[in-house]
């Protein structure tokens, strides 16, 4: 995941996840509504005032907020042990705990039976991959 992507992320969850709207997040770092529409979708890339006052609002580092720490919660420390995992399955956790849409649709997931839920699984990586090629 590129960083772009990952502050996008990174600072939607973070706005979200201390109950503030972009107007609110807006307001307290003294900046238009659009300009936070616009770091969130990647329109407009973050210059080095606007990552310290987001990481001050946010009380997160700027490392922690662009997604350059190794281990972004004490979540993702527990992966990394108990599975020893490599970077990889820490950036697609990372991804799902801020993505509670995609967590909700894998839970819903591993309730389909195990045959349905192969050829559901066989549609979406044909989906992302195909995704894949066309974003290149």
């Amino acid at each position: 995941m590129r960083e772009l992507e990952k502050f996008q992320m990174n600072l939607k969850y973070y706005r979200e996840k201390n109950g503030w709207s972009q107007e609110q997040l807006a307001e307290v770092i003294n900046v238009s509504r659009p300009v936070i529409t616009r770091l969130e979708t990647g329109e407009q890339e973050p210059d080095l005032s606007y990552l310290l006052s987001l990481s001050n609002a946010l009380n997160v580092s700027i490392d922690h907020l662009i997604g350059r720490d190794q281990q972004s919660n004490e979540f993702l420390y527990e992966v990394y042990g108990k599975y020893n995992a490599d970077g990889q399955l820490s950036h697609i956790v990372d991804y799902l705990i801020k993505q509670p849409k995609m967590v909700s649709i894998f839970e819903q997931l591993l309730l389909v039976k195990t045959k349905d839920r192969k050829l559901i699984e066989d549609m979406i990586i044909t989906i992302i991959e195909k995704s894949t090629k066309i974003s290149e």
